[in-house]
């Protein structure tokens, strides 16, 4: 079966190369690469080409997920899913996989989103679930989903949810190996099951299973985040110095930089400034409520044991900020009490859409001085 458009059908508004274009995207790096991608899809639909419209959009929501902003894959994806419905052979044996991939990515990003309703993440999963049952794919990763949402609403019924999860056998659509060890160290950490969660971290940190660009950045970050919401300093420095050198490649890591930052405020705090300074610029226009909310928290424990030494800091802020200043120069105790307001703010938002206090909790963790200060 000839799964592509023919020749005539694809340049009749004029002349399009989606191969060619798509082999230029695969060697750009960096923020522009998104702007790049989203001008391919506008080609592409300028050209009617179903294939590469919806080839263009896949590769936007990865670039979106992985390394800028994950809620952008959300109008993608579902611009991919209505000419998939329309068009379900063009993209051929692999078709399914890929909607069912994207419409994953669709999902990522609600829990990091506080304006979308409880309801409509039930919604939404729903339709997830229907297509899983559909193709008879991703099974396991719907339950993971399941998982990932529950843990601020209900955290033993998210584990129930983890534990379908890990006896779910693997598909096509699961994640790494790596990474979903990483998943179970998280959630057994949550349980406060440390041993548990030690026999999993174990094969990663020993490097004996193949590891993805997620990993073991998001092992480093259960156990840092653990160590610090218990208070164990001393515990925490050593993932708090590995993450640092590995997890901050761009803003899509920026909660990882924000837990760095919490535990820098205590053990390396001129490199702890250094890097918030760096990642500050990167919270500018981003969607993505749950990355700013980590970065903050780690932001605010930084300026607070700055503002004990300096009076004042000069930093690159984005110019939509409310606390922005033309010099560039701000106090650090005013700066401190403005980043609260927003964490706390935006940890009320999260609160109001999920009918707990779990947030609420997290941030006072986070103001909480740990034992051991060095």
């Amino acid at each position: 079966m000839n799964f592509r458009q023919t020749w005539e059908e694809r340049v009749m508004g004029g002349y399009f190369d989606g191969e060619k274009i798509q082999n230029k995207l695969q060697w750009m790096k960096g923020p522009g690469r998104l702007d790049a991608i989203e001008k391919a899809i506008r080609q592409a639909d300028e050209a009617n080409d179903y294939y590469y419209r919806m080839l263009f959009r896949y590769d936007y929501a990865c670039e979106a997920t992985f390394h800028d902003d994950p809620p952008k894959a959300m109008l993608p994806a579902v611009e991919f899913a209505r000419i998939f419905e329309a068009h379900p052979d063009v993209l051929g044996p692999d078709g399914r996989e890929m909607y069912l991939m994207i419409m994953q990515m669709r999902l990522d990003p609600v829990v990091s989103l506080p304006q979308i309703s409880t309801a409509q993440w039930e919604e939404m999963m729903e339709e997830f679930r229907l297509l899983v049952k559909r193709f008879n794919l991703g099974h396991r990763v719907y339950w993971w989903q399941m998982c990932r949402f529950m843990i601020y609403l209900d955290k033993q019924k998210a584990f129930e949810y983890f534990q379908k999860f890990w006896k779910t056998g693997r598909d096509g659509l699961s994640d790494c190996r790596a990474c979903e060890r990483c998943y179970a160290v998280r959630m057994y950490l949550a349980m406060g099951d440390e041993e548990n969660a030690a026999i999993h971290a174990k094969p990663i940190k020993q490097r004996h299973i193949p590891f993805c660009g997620d990993t073991p950045h998001l092992m480093l970050l259960a156990y840092l985040e653990y160590y610090m919401d218990k208070g164990d300093l001393k515990a925490a420095i050593p993932y708090a110095r590995e993450l640092k050198r590995i997890g901050h490649r761009d803003r899509g890591d920026l909660s990882y930089v924000g837990a760095v930052l919490r535990c820098f405020a205590y053990s390396d705090l001129e490199p702890g400034v250094e890097l918030m300074k760096e990642a500050f610029p990167w919270i500018e226009g981003m969607w993505n409520q749950k990355m700013v909310y980590d970065f903050y928290k780690g932001a605010w424990t930084v300026l607070h044991r700055l503002s004990e030494q300096e009076e004042c800091i000069a930093l690159s802020l984005p110019g939509e900020l409310s606390c922005y200043r033309n010099d560039g120069v701000y106090s650090t105790k005013e700066l401190e009490e403005w980043v609260y307001e927003q964490a706390e703010e935006t940890a009320r938002r999260f609160d109001a859409r999920n009918g707990t206090d779990s947030f609420r909790i997290d941030l006072g963790l986070a103001m909480k001085e740990p034992r051991i200060a060095m």
